[in-house]
């Protein structure tokens, strides 16, 4: 399992620190991972997993099965205080051009996701297209190579894609065996 929180942070995992958010255990086994922020505007918190499932914060996480046996758990920031009016300047602006299509398209603002691709790729393709391959994916995780994303499934199931990026904007999109 790959452990990644859209922040900066380590971990205890069954009590023990970790930096490097891999980890190996069976199916049934119950695992406590415990999520101390490196920001001091965000709060630690723990996650119950037994084998795959979220017992325990299960918003705050998810686990999607990447395949060939691998997992990916996302983490995601618990703030201190009661109300959040929107993302923070800062995490929008660390996300990649893949990752703001992606939004951009989950969000309806498909004008602003066209900025994100190539003109030809962009001229290609109609709005309902680009609404209706989207339709199915929930949310974007980044591969372990330049130009990977697993688009994941509604299941929590992810597709490999690889995007090619020519010029700072999407020019290809294509899925991954």
């Amino acid at each position: 399992m790959f452990i990644k929180p859209v922040f900066e942070s380590i971990f205890l995992i069954n009590g023990k620190l970790s930096e490097d958010g891999r980890i190996v255990f069976g199916i049934n086994e119950v695992v406590y991972i415990t999520v101390l922020p490196l920001e001091a505007v965000l709060l630690p918190y723990t996650v119950k997993m037994v084998g795959h499932r979220i017992k325990s914060n299960g918003d705050l996480a998810a686990c999607y099965s990447l395949g060939d046996g691998d997992y990916y758990l996302k983490l995601l920031p618990r703030h201190n205080f009661v109300y959040n009016v929107g993302d923070s300047k800062k995490e929008k602006a660390g996300l990649s051009i893949i990752e703001k299509f992606f939004n951009f398209v989950s969000k309806g603002k498909l004008a602003l996701a066209r900025e994100c691709l190539s003109d030809d790729l962009s001229y290609s393709i109609d709005d309902e297209d680009l609404k209706a391959f989207f339709d199915e994916y929930t949310d974007l995780v980044k591969g372990e190579n330049s130009g990977e994303y697993y688009l994941i499934k509604k299941g929590g199931k992810g597709v490999l894609y690889w995007f090619n990026i020519v010029d700072g904007v999407i020019d290809n999109i294509m899925q991954r065996g």
